[in-house]
């Protein structure tokens, strides 16, 4: 099965956090994860998705 866009976007998210990035590297990094897993999206897309799911997957503490 396929994982969500919040499961990659958090998978990410928690990497960059363990790498010692702070929140805007770790935006980054789950700009091009996701826009490296789904190459049929357009960057301002794959930004849009991130800049929305963050936030939350950011307050769960990547608890995905």
């Amino acid at each position: 099965m396929d994982p969500s866009l919040r499961e990659i976007i958090a998978h990410a998210v928690m990497d960059a956090r363990k790498g010692g990035l702070d929140s805007l590297a770790q935006r980054s990094a789950a700009i091009a994860v996701l826009a490296g897993m789904i190459p049929s999206l357009d960057c301002d897309t794959v930004r849009l998705i991130v800049d929305q799911l963050y936030p939350l997957i950011s307050d769960l503490g990547v608890a995905a």
